[in-house]
């Protein structure tokens, strides 16, 4: 209906799973890699969960377009607790068989095909979405079925995705050997406001559309109605665009999306948050919310202030969206000078930097991400969340350039600090097993008490303050 008015080549917005929309924010990032570190390694059982609608499935059909021709992967999505037994459905999963076999049949076929999967040097992964719903007998029958793997080979591994009742089901004391065999798991959370913005510019862009067709008012209201809800986020995305389309509207305004979730919400099904203002919203005019930032509606106070410092902070705003605009569009060079000029404004010097440097590792330079995540972690009003993850970056930056010793220290704090953040526990294990001969490098680096780890050390103090 409005792909042509918007010149879209397909919906961006649509609800099937897509891997080819799918937006890698922060969290699914770090899903992604831990999931792939899981293959890597050869964890015989990974879980993920997460609340529907956050994107599991299209994460895991990334996960299989990638690794598909390495190994031999199937995918089981519709067993249920109160079938006899889940092999039939596995070997159907893997175009094994279509009949109705006998047990031990299945088993001798199943166990075949691994050894021959094997001696060709594959693995074969089972995918079990939707896990919530196996119950502990199939589950069992799962870590029964990982027995085939021998002392030297892995040759099956399985991942189980679900809904948190998943999580709760593996926590019960009938399933401890089964969650002993876990080596990977996470929970998936949903999007913050700033990924939510990226999310849809991304999908936009995807579609063939324009990435600021939506406004930035208008990105903050819909993660407001789908607190981060990847599914959500769509479905008001997509209605929105209908009602663009009907007013023949240029731009999707934070107005425009009021009025569409309004009526959308006349149903009671579709769960939104914060509908409560809707009603002012949809009835306001456009231009009064222009002067809606990316925190929420200004205050009267705020609209009034018109000092060089407020004019300052807008302008900055301002260009801090186009540098991410630039940035998701991959024009890393450009977005970074504006990244720069954005830092003139020491309010926005933490975010500016630490853009710079995602900027650099998408362009492969991780000297000059190390050295842009060093400059943002100098600020010590940044909060201590996205330390926390400017931590991380600047760690997995100097693991990628063999700087082991550094990376340590860096999840070293981050684990002092914020115990089972991310997939730093692992990683630290995995660095200490594998110690990997460090690069001569600059003695800043080197040295102990070095210029690094006095500002790794500032940013402790002010992390510890600021839980007082």
């Amino acid at each position: 209906m409005y792909e042509s008015f918007y010149r879209l080549k397909a919906k961006p917005f649509a609800l099937l799973p897509d891997s080819s929309f799918l937006y890698q924010g922060s969290e699914h990032q770090a899903a992604y890699s831990l999931l792939e570190y899981g293959i890597l390694s050869e964890a015989p059982f990974m879980v993920l969960t997460g609340d529907p609608g956050v994107g599991k499935t299209s994460l895991l059909q990334k996960l299989m377009a990638e690794h598909g021709t390495r190994h031999k992967i199937g995918l089981v999505t519709n067993a249920r607790y109160d079938i006899e037994q889940l092999l039939p459905w596995i070997l159907l999963s893997l175009g094994l068989s279509t009949k109705r076999l006998d047990p031990i049949e299945a088993y001798h076929l199943f166990s075949e095909f691994l050894a021959q999967e094997s001696k060709r040097s594959r693995r074969v992964i089972l995918v079990i979405d939707e896990a919530q719903s196996l119950g502990a007998e199939l589950l069992e029958e799962l870590r029964l079925l990982s027995n085939m793997n021998d002392g030297r080979t892995l040759k099956l591994q399985i991942i189980l995705s679900g809904q948190p009742d998943l999580y709760t089901l593996l926590q019960r004391i009938d399933m401890t050997q089964f969650a002993q065999r876990i080596v990977v798991d996470y929970h998936l959370k949903p999007l913050t406001e700033i990924d939510t913005a990226n999310c849809i510019r991304h999908r936009l862009q995807v579609a063939g559309g324009r990435p600021t067709l939506f406004t930035d008012q208008a990105c903050t209201l819909v993660h407001r109605l789908s607190q981060g809800n990847p599914r959500l986020i769509n479905q008001v995305a997509d209605i929105t665009l209908t009602y663009g389309y009907a007013e023949q509207a240029s731009t999707i305004t934070a107005k425009l999306v009021a009025q569409a979730a309004l009526d959308r919400i006349k149903g009671r099904i579709l769960p939104l948050a914060a509908t409560e203002e809707l009603i002012d919203i949809a009835s306001a005019v456009d231009e009064s919310l222009e002067h809606h930032g990316p925190s929420g509606m200004l205050s009267t106070d705020e609209i009034a202030d018109t000092s060089p410092e407020a004019a300052l902070t807008q302008s900055s705003e301002e260009d801090y969206q186009r540098a991410m605009v630039l940035k998701d569009l991959e024009q890393f060079k450009e977005a970074v000078e504006l990244f720069h000029a954005v830092a003139r404004d020491k309010s926005m010097w933490f975010k500016a930097y630490a853009q710079v440097g995602f900027c650099y590792v998408k362009m492969r330079e991780p000297q000059a991400a190390i050295q842009s995540f060093c400059t943002a972690l100098e600020d010590p009003t940044a909060q201590p969340k996205e330390v926390m993850e400017v931590l991380y970056c600047l760690g997995r930056s100097f693991e990628s350039i063999g700087r082991v010793d550094q990376a340590k220290e860096v999840y070293d704090r981050i684990n002092q600090n914020t115990p089972a953040f991310r997939d730093v526990a692992h990683r630290l294990s995995r660095l200490e097993v594998s110690q990997k001969p460090t690069r001569k490098v600059d003695e800043r680096f080197t040295t102990r008490q070095s210029w690094f780890s006095g500002m790794v050390d500032n940013v402790q103090r002010f992390l510890i303050g600021s839980q007082k």
